[in-house]
């Protein structure tokens, strides 16, 4: 059935004020799978069965639910208008449902990076030698009256409306400003950076570096931890990076290597200090060959200088492969899960890594 853009108009408008919800979308979608998907998700509407709404408590997040399930297709095919209670609501307002989403998402992101809502949540790291915990991942959330955002969210959401840039510099200063306690001489912090925002040059470094001693840490304190490999720039404009890392004093560490495009090529190009191993190197299993595998993939990290770390550990057992392959260090849930605080490793834990 076919919807015009005044019936669908009248459906928000009745909508909004029946409900005196504040604010909400309302959809049409001829695709009937999408509809199905959206009532499930969202409220029927009480005039159009094509039709439905997001609004209440938390819309923002069921809205973007919906639309990351939805394909390129089911995209396309859905019409909606976003609504409010104290402004009225014309035809022309309408708009295919991805230039809505990316509006609300705009919005709402850089109204908190404006705020300075972003924070960080902390993730230890457990040296296999020392038995103690030896550095924090920095990991960004986002804080908003519906509950806290995830990074994932955070960084699909910088993503689609092109900010991942501002995204980056924003996290970094809130990973240094969310330090709950000061850090010990013998701890770290890590720091998530995009190297695919650094292609004009190394300003917001320096002002991430600025940032971290007016806060009265050591850059000889922060590991900057380099992700999202596939977007790497070009040669050159890396090596620039590493330089300007090395020169204010911070040090270098590879993420996901084993994954993707962290391979052994990016090693050798930017040498790091310490290179995380991708958490799907480090799953259980019964063959020889890949646990030998892993083992040279450690001895080649060690050839060259650099620490190992394993992500994703989870499990004793995870941790006893970790100790035959030479890691110098883990980190994962069995250690810690992210937290506003910096955290011990828990007392039980300690005596049964300390004894094994």
């Amino acid at each position: 059935m076919q919807l015009s853009l005044r019936d669908l108009i009248n459906s928000a408008r009745d909508r909004s004020e029946k409900e005196k919800l504040g604010a909400g979308v309302a959809i049409w979608s001829k695709t009937p799978h999408v509809v199905t998907k959206g009532l499930d998700l969202g409220q029927p509407d009480a005039m159009h069965a094509n039709v439905f709404h997001f609004t209440g408590r938390g819309w923002k997040s069921e809205l973007d639910e919906f639309v990351s399930g939805l394909t390129l297709d089911d995209l396309k095919s859905c019409v909606a208008v976003q609504y409010s209670n104290s402004d009225d609501l014309h035809p022309w307002q309408s708009a295919p449902l991805n230039e809505i989403h990316r509006q609300i998402v705009g919005h709402w992101f850089q109204q908190m990076l404006d705020e300075e809502r972003l924070i960080s949540h902390y993730q230890p790291i457990y040296c296999l030698r020392t038995c103690r915990v030896t550095g924090f991942e920095a990991l960004a959330r986002g804080v908003e009256t519906t509950g806290v955002k995830s990074g994932y969210e955070l960084v699909k959401a910088a993503q689609e409306i092109d900010q991942i840039e501002a995204f980056d510099q924003h996290a970094r200063i809130a990973a240094l400003r969310s330090l709950s306690r000061p850090l010990e001489d013998h701890e770290s912090l890590f720091i998530n950076l995009t190297p695919a925002c650094f292609q004009d040059g190394c300003a917001s470094l320096e002002s991430t570096i600025f940032a971290a001693r007016s806060l009265g840490i050591s850059p000889k304190k922060i590991v900057f931890e380099f992700v999202e490999a596939e977007r790497f720039p070009g040669e050159q404009a890396v090596l620039k990076l590493v330089a300007c890392i090395r020169e204010c004093g911070a040090r270098i560490a590879l993420d996901d290597f084993g994954s993707g495009h962290s391979t052994i090529e990016m090693a050798e190009l930017i040498m790091p200090d310490i290179i995380k191993f991708d958490r799907s190197l480090l799953k259980l299993h019964a063959d020889t060959v890949k646990e030998n595998i892993l083992r040279t993939l450690v001895e080649f990290a060690h050839s060259i200088g650099t620490t190992t770390i394993a992500e994703g550990i989870e499990s004793l057992p995870q941790v006893a492969l970790a100790q035959r392959c030479g890691f110098d260090a883990i980190q994962g849930w069995l250690i810690g899960k992210p937290q506003a605080r910096l955290q011990e490793v828990n007392l039980n834990l300690q005596m049964t890594l300390t004894e094994g």
